[in-house]
């Protein structure tokens, strides 16, 4: 189910962007205004998934594939072709090949982002109506002054990190279990970053790539020393796999529901 608090978030952040919304300045009656207008309307509730694969080679075990896709609901405000994005994450799901290792996205680390909102164009190009995102930032687990550029922590004493998901330890918390052989807990610190191209099938659906996107995460400390090793990560090279989708939802839809549709949005884009 999506966080407490998730609900309330909604309304204050709607709350602020209608009357964002509602006092912009209006422009006279001009040649983009007419273009505007015959944008679609995609302000309303959204499920959104991520899917993102990549290759890593881990110490001790080797190479393997790793498909990240991660679900959220997205609360979109626009006006005019510009599009204000709200997101209330609800899981990561990751898939390992082959599955030397068993790892988890906790509950607590989900309930705990705070993602800022993301901005997004709708144009209108060779018949179609498209959306671009510009670049997004995203850093969990730390507080940088510059978070595009700025280097993550490599340690639990830095004072940029802090206990997001509240359990005590620093950064976030990840679960994992190498074939039995190595088990305990990781806490990181992570960077995401993704552009979004995508079309607006219709009022109801987008799909798209994700041209860009970045995952880079640090372990500052471990119950075990092994999963400390450091490894390396790089994305898939068919450009095809990293892809997103979008479907209008309404207020019945929660978490549990978005997992069990989880299949059926992934197939609006076949």
């Amino acid at each position: 189910m999506i966080c407490s608090d998730s609900t309330r978030r909604r309304a204050t952040r709607l709350a602020i962007a209608g009357v964002l919304t509602t006092t912009a300045f209006v422009l006279p009656f001009s040649t983009e205004a007419l273009a505007e207008s015959s944008l679609p309307d995609l302000s309303g509730r959204w499920a959104m998934i991520l899917v993102m694969p990549a290759a890593a080679d881990l110490p001790l075990l080797g190479p393997l594939s790793l498909i990240t896709e991660t679900a959220a609901f997205v609360d979109v405000v626009q006006s005019g072709s510009q599009l204000t994005m709200f997101d209330s994450y609800c899981f990561t799901e990751l898939e390992m090949t082959p599955p030397l290792i068993v790892s988890s996205v906790p509950d607590a680390f989900t309930c705990s982002l705070r993602p800022q909102p993301r901005e997004a164009t709708l144009v209108q190009s060779g018949g179609n109506t498209v959306l671009l995102q510009s670049l997004y930032t995203e850093v969990r687990g730390a507080h940088l002054k510059d978070p595009v550029n700025d280097p993550l922590p490599t340690s639990p004493f830095d004072e940029r990190v802090y206990d997001q998901d509240e359990d005590g330890h620093p950064g976030l918390t990840i679960p994992v279990n190498a074939l039995n052989l190595v088990t305990g807990d990781t806490y990181v610190v992570h960077r995401l970053q993704y552009r979004l191209e995508g079309t607006v099938i219709d009022d109801h659906t987008i799909v798209g790539s994700i041209p860009e996107w970045w995952s880079e995460q640090t372990v500052i400390a471990a119950s075990d020393a092994l999963l400390m090793l450091p490894f390396t990560y790089d994305h898939h090279p068919d450009a095809s796999l990293h892809r997103f989708v979008m479907v209008r939802v309404d207020a019945t839809w929660d978490c549990a529901t978005l997992r069990e549709e989880m299949p059926a949005v992934l197939e609006s884009d076949e």
